[in-house]
Order: structure tokens, then C-alpha cells, then sequence
């Protein structure tokens, strides 16, 4: 029987994943297959570090010969193990880390009545047996006629179900349950349910009316108390001290109930996590950013930089200038606002085709015919916004905010155009990062006075310290939620600094070591004693010599474009490419086949019981 049950369980993994191969049916068996293999892998692990600590604290404790080594094998093993398993010094994922939001436990059968939607419809079902996406199964069912969907849809789940079924109706259903299952119009893009997490999620700081609104929606006990821990986790204050201040910086007026700057402390506030757009908006946009320049402006900069240390030379001018001239074009700006006021295509709702299909198959009394989509018209800049352009380009302290602003006072700016208008800015980089680079460019030429490299760095110097002291303070206001979801080898951790640190050098020294060995080895096989050995030996030596620079020089007179000329199929580096993709293939080409003869044989022996070496000799 000890024998029996390996043959069996051998023998019916192979049929299973030949027939998974093969019949398109089984396809799912060698999935479930593969993850029992998944599992008895790990136990065999488990099993192999068992017999490596089983066999060396055997050695240790017999004073055997070498046992030193042993020892020093144990210890790298365990510190491995624990740095591999603990995560030590691993960061989080950022994906699972919610940067912006406050988590508080609330599990899904305790969500409030008003958390639950209906609306008219039925869960398909497809020809595959596919179940619903793992993102809605638990918040999505079916109570008689009607979908029922606890908690709100996010647009990850809405997309998954529209993907679901190509059938009109219910992707009517789906649009009609995503229009429902919201979050009231307040706390739009605020709060958020996660079912898969059992939390209830608010981003930013929450308001005392936030507070009581959030209350009124759920009277149950665990509901109240998981706002009650958002009202504190948002609201806590977090501070980082300013070692500079960007000139007239001012806290925007929508974000001063929870940011402040105490100016006596030098001090830098936040009540409540900071998000991702947050810590951008206030790193970036306190600085000037590049404008196009004339002619005239580049000299003027030029005489200003040689007035704190002397004339550059004409090559180190002509850098200057053409990292100053390198700017974005105002028609370009112009250009990319007048294809972003370009209206859109409306698009029919799924609801609205689907009642389109109803009504030509004749029940159009059952359904209300559709509303046309509205047309928006195109909009254009004005002459009066093409001017406030030029206006914002002579400026040098001007920010996006105010030229966004100055275009929406001055004729009709859609959200598009804006969205466009800010993407535009996103890539264009800031006076300090421009003078950094210039400084760069010049240094690559020639020589720069110390006063000269200060006047070049210090925007930039300046720049990247507030950057650092917004990070610092957007790592302080946030709460780590799931230390361990990082990567056990990612850069900073333990395990990737042993890696890199310590197991790459040794991997480099032993192979180093060993080259010695296989240089004798081959010099030893390469001995031409035969004419398979004469062609080893002939294909080698090409193949080593087109890898250095002597092969190349040796045939860099030849013509270099074989397929115009023949003789250049004899330089070094064609001789290997021809060896390489044509005998060297050939050659691979047949091991492989052997190769795949032999694992099919050897496979068919295992299934039919044949070979049973892997069952022990007994």
C-alpha cells in the first residue's frame, strides 16, 4: 500500500494535466492541480529546512569534521529565514497602504440598513460558469427579482460588472445599481466602503458636519463606533519643523481648516492623513515655472550668472543657451486647449440601447424611448484668453491656479481644457530644476566658480528642501495599515541588503575562483587530437576573440554589410553571429528534442507504473 498510493496519486496528476492540455473542459483541473502542487512544494520545504537543520546540528554537536562550516551554514540559514519571513525593514505595498485615508474596522453584516441598495434585475449566467467578480461577491446578491448590493460601488467593482456579460440588460441593471449604491452627494470621492478589508474608509480631514452626517446614515452600534474612529483618525495632528519657507507661501483657503503654519514655531500643521495630491499640490506649486524666452532674456541671464565669478567661454555659453532655450512653446499650449475644448461624441447609455433593442423588438409600450443625448459645443480660446496666455508667459511669478483662473474669467473654459491646462504644466519643469540643468551642461565643458555654482544650485537647493519637509510631514500624518503587505526583498530590507550586500560579492568571488578551473579544464579539452576536437577547438577561438576588441581590429578592414559583399561574412563579429544563430540553433534545436522525447517517455513510464525509482528502492 506504501507504494501504491505514490503510483496512483503519480499517475493521476499526469492524466490530469494531459488531459487539462488537451480537452479544453479540463482546463480548470490542471489550475486546481497547480496549486496542490503549490502546497506540497511549501511542505517540502518545510521539510528540507527540517533535514538541512537535522543534518548540520548533528554535525555541529558530533564535533564532526568541518563543523565550523556547518555552523556558519545554520547561521546564515536562520538569519535568512527570520529577515525572509519577518519582512524585516521590508516598507508596506503602497497599493494596500491607502495614502489620504482613515480606516476603521467595520465588518459587512454590520453595515446599516440605508447601506443597502436594490434595484430591478438578475445576476446572468454565463456559458463558462464563471462566478461573479471576487470584488462584488460578497456585497452583491440576488433576493427574488431585485439586485441587492450592500454598501457602495466603487468604479473598479462597476467596471468588473459591466465586463461581466455583454448583454444589455444587465449592464442596464449595473448602471441603475452604480447610480444607486453612492454615497450621499457630500461625501462624494470621501468615504468608502471595503468589503474585502472589513473597513470603513474616509479621506482627509472630516468636518463636524461630515461628523453628524456620517451618523444620521446608521444608528447600529459597531456603525457608530467605526465612524466615531474615523472622527479621531482624521483629526489627528501631525507637524514637521520648516527649516524654509518658499517666499509667499500661503495656505490655500480650502485647505486651511486642516492645514496651518505657525509662523512664531516654524512650524508646519495637518490634522489628519495627507494625501498623494496633497503632498504634490503644496511641493510644487510654490515655485516659478519655466516661461519661453527670447533672445534678449538668455543674454540678460547670461550677464547675470558671469556677474558672480567671471566671463564663461563660448562653449560653455552656447550650453547656457541652449538649456534656456529649450522651453515649451506657447503655441503648443494654445493647441493642446483647443483640441481638449473639442466636444466629445455623446455616448448612449447602456439603459438607453437597451431600450432602443427593446423597442425594435416590438415592446416599446413597456419602454420609454430615450431622451437624446445633449450636443456640447465646441469651445475655442477667445482673443481675450490668448492674450492672458501671452500675459502669463512675460510673468515670472504667475502659477497654473492663477492662469487657470485668469482664462475661465475670460470666456468659456471647460473642465477638459483645465484638466489639459494642468497635465500641460505637470511636464514642464520648474526655474530651480532649469538652472540645475544649465549648471550640469556647463560643468560638462569647462570650469565654474564656486559663486557661480551656488547662483546656479540655490533655487534648486531650496526647492528640494520644502520637497523633503512636505514628505517628512506626509510621512508623519500617515498610519501605516498593513506592515507587512511590502515585499520581503524589496530595496531597504534586510533580506535585500543581505542579497546585494552579501550573497552577490560571494557569488562573484566563487565564480571568479572557478574561472581558473575551467580555463585549465578547457585548455586540457581543447587539445586537437582529433577533427571534432579541431572543430571545438577552431569555434571557440573565434567565438572568444570576436568578444574583444583585438577581433574586431584584426578584421576591421573587410567590407562590414554582408549582404552586399561576401567577404564580410569574415569579420569576427559576423563569423560569431553566423555561428551563434545558425549551428549553435541547430545544435540547441536537437538537445531540446531530445530533451522533450526523453521527459515524455520518462512521463509515460511514470504514469503507467513503470518507473517507480521515485518511491525508494525498497
Amino acid at each position: 500500500m506504501k507504494r501504491m498510493i505514490p503510483l496512483l496519486i503519480a499517475a493521476m496528476a499526469g492524466y490530469v494535466l494531459v488531459a487539462s492540455r488537451f480537452i479544453p473542459l479540463a482546463e480548470k483541473w490542471g489550475e486546481v492541480e497547480a496549486i496542490w502542487f503549490d502546497v506540497l512544494a511549501a511542505i517540502a520545504f518545510v521539510l528540507g529546512g527540517g533535514s538541512l537543520l537535522k543534518l548540520h546540528l548533528r554535525r555541529i554537536s558530533d564535533r564532526a569534521t568541518g563543523w565550523g562550516y556547518s555552523a556558519i551554514t545554520l547561521a546564515a540559514f536562520l538569519a535568512t529565514l527570520y529577515v525572509g519571513v519577518a519582512k524585516t525593514g521590508a516598507r508596506p505595498s503602497q497599493e494596500q497602504e491607502f495614502y489620504g485615508q482613515s480606516f476603521a474596522v467595520l465588518k459587512l453584516e454590520d453595515l446599516p440598513e440605508s447601506l443597502t441598495y436594490r434595484v430591478t434585475g438578475r445576476i446572468p449566467e454565463r456559458a463558462d460558469d464563471e462566478p461573479l467578480p471576487l470584488s462584488v461577491q460578497r456585497q452583491l446578491s440576488q433576493s427574488g427579482g431585485d439586485l441587492v448590493f450592500h454598501g457602495w460601488i466603487s468604479g473598479q467593482q462597476q467596471g468588473e460588472l459591466l465586463r461581466f456579460k455583454e448583454d444589455l440588460a444587465w449592464q442596464c441593471a449595473v448602471e441603475k445599481l452604480v447610480a444607486t449604491a453612492q454615497p450621499p452627494a457630500a461625501f462624494k470621492g470621501k468615504v468608502t466602503y471595503l468589503a474585502d478589508y472589513s473597513r470603513l474608509s474616509f479621506r482627509g480631514f472630516m468636518t463636524d458636519a461630515d461628523h453628524e452626517a456620517l451618523l444620521k446614515l446608521g444608528k447600529n452600534e459597531a456603525y457608530v463606533a467605526a465612524v466615531e474612529v474615523l472622527w479621531k483618525a482624521s483629526r489627528a495632528e501631525s507637524e514637521v519643523l520648516v527649516e524654509w519657507l518658499p517666499p509667499g507661501f500661503s495656505i490655500p483657503a480650502a485647505r486651511r481648516a486642516s492645514l496651518s503654519y505657525d509662523e512664531g514655531k516654524h512650524k508646519l500643521r495637518i490634522r489628519g492623513p495627507m494625501s498623494v495630491a496633497l503632498r504634490d499640490e503644496l511641493a510644487g506649486d510654490h515655485f516659478p515655472l519655466v516661461r519661453p524666452t527670447t533672445a534678449e532674456q538668455r543674454a540678460a541671464f547670461l550677464n547675470e550668472l558671469e556677474s558672480h565669478g567671471g566671463k564663461l567661454s563660448e562653449v560653455q555659453a552656447h550650453a547656457l543657451d541652449a538649456v534656456l532655450a529649450n522651453g515649451w512653446p506657447v503655441d503648443g499650449l494654445r493647441l493642446v486647449l483647443d483640441e481638449a475644448g473639442h466636444a466629445l461624441p455623446a455616448e448612449k447609455s447602456a439603459c438607453d440601447l437597451y431600450q432602443e433593442q427593446q423597442a425594435a423588438k416590438g415592446v416599446a409600450a413597456a419602454t420609454p424611448k430615450p431622451t437624446p443625448p445633449k450636443v456640447e459645443p465646441d469651445v475655442k480660446l477667445n482673443d481675450r484668453q490668448k492674450a492672458a496666455i501671452d500675459e502669463f508667459v512675460r510673468e515670472s511669478t504667475g502659477t497654473v491656479d492663477d492662469l487657470a483662473a485668469r482664462l475661465m474669467a475670460a470666456g468659456p473654459f471647460t473642465a477638459r481644457q483645465e484638466a489639459s491646462l494642468r497635465e500641460f504644466f505637470a511636464k514642464v519643469p520648474t526655474v530651480g530644476d532649469q538652472k540645475l540643468e544649465a549648471c550640469i551642461a556647463i560643468l560638462r565643458v569647462g570650469p565654474l566658480p564656486r559663486d557661480q555654482r551656488n547662483f546656479l544650485r540655490d533655487d534648486y537647493r531650496h526647492q528640494n528642501q520644502w520637497r523633503q519637509t512636505v514628505g517628512d510631514l506626509f510621512v508623519r500624518a500617515h498610519k501605516v495599515k498593513y506592515p507587512w503587505s511590502g515585499q520581503y526583498n524589496s530595496p531597504g530590507s534586510w533580506f535585500g541588503w543581505a542579497y546585494e550586500y552579501i550573497f552577490k560579492p560571494c557569488t562573484a568571488t566563487m565564480f571568479a575562483l572557478l574561472a581558473f578551473y575551467v580555463a585549465s579544464a578547457a585548455f586540457r579539452a581543447f587539445r586537437a587530437k582529433n577533427f571534432e576536437a579541431l572543430l571545438l577547438l577552431g569555434t571557440a577561438f573565434i567565438i572568444l576573440l570576436s568578444q574583444t576588441f583585438a577581433g574586431y581590429w584584426l578584421t576591421s578592414w573587410l567590407p562590414s554589410d554582408p549582404q552586399t559583399n561576401a567577404l564580410a561574412w569574415l569579420r569576427m563579429e559576423n563569423l560569431k553571429i553566423l555561428i551563434m544563430r545558425v549551428f549553435a540553433t541547430a545544435g540547441t534545436r536537437a538537445i531540446m528534442i531530445g530533451i522533450a522525447l526523453g521527459l515524455a517517455s520518462t512521463s509515460i513510464k511514470i504514469m503507467l507504473g513503470q518507473d517507480r525509482s521515485y518511491v525508494g528502492r525498497d
